[in-house]
Formats: C-alpha cells, sequence, structure tokens
C-alpha cells in the first residue's frame, strides 16, 4: 500500500487535477486523501469553483500596441539583463541636494516636538 498524501502535497497537486495532467494512479492517490480529509476536500471545492468561473469568463486579446511594447521590454531585459534593473532605480531617485534639506527639516522638527513642554 502506497503511503498517504500529506495534505502540502495534496495542495501541491491541485493545479494537475484541475487540468487533468496528473497520471491515473496519482489522481487516486488525490482523490483518496481528498475522501478522507475535510479540510483539503474544502479546500479542493474552493479550487475547483474558482477555475471553473476562470474558465468561463471571456477571453480578451490584448491590443497589438501593448503586446509589442510588452516585447520590446522583455527583449530589453533579456539584452541587459541585471546590470539594467540596477540602474532602472536611478530614473526616480531624489536628487541628494533635495534630500539633505528634508532630512535636516524633519530632524529639527522631531527635535522642537521631543523638547516642547
Amino acid at each position: 500500500m502506497p503511503a498517504q498524501l500529506s495534505h502540502r502535497e495534496t495542495r501541491a497537486l491541485f493545479i494537475a487535477l484541475a487540468d487533468e495532467e496528473l497520471p491515473a494512479d496519482k489522481a487516486k492517490e488525490v482523490r483518496s486523501h481528498l475522501d478522507g480529509c475535510g479540510e483539503c476536500q474544502q479546500g479542493w471545492q474552493r479550487y475547483s469553483s474558482t477555475v471553473l468561473r476562470l474558465r468561463q469568463v471571456e477571453k480578451q486579446k490584448a491590443p497589438p500596441a501593448l503586446a509589442s511594447r510588452v516585447m520590446t521590454r522583455v527583449k530589453r531585459q533579456r539584452r541587459f539583463g541585471l546590470r539594467r534593473l540596477s540602474l532602472m532605480h536611478a530614473h526616480y531617485r531624489l536628487p541628494v541636494e533635495i534630500l539633505i534639506p528634508l532630512l535636516l527639516a524633519a530632524a529639527v522638527g522631531a527635535f522642537l516636538i521631543m523638547s516642547a513642554p
């Protein structure tokens, strides 16, 4: 007799079970666990009903311009790799000339609040 699946193993197989991609023996093990475990059975019911609802939603096609922009960015990231990601923050960084006075003002304000009677 094969070992029983754990709760974690059973839940990890929900995706394959919903897509009917499990081999027959593994699907039987999962269904056996679901028959004996109320907690996993509730989880499976919630998961399978969500999958069913998602399959009923009408599929939309992305506008050609959006698909083109996404693919351009993917190609650019592949080309530049992690170096590009590490430099990406430079576009959104505050200049030091602005940051230092703000920090000083916050420190002075905190000092005045703490020293007030």
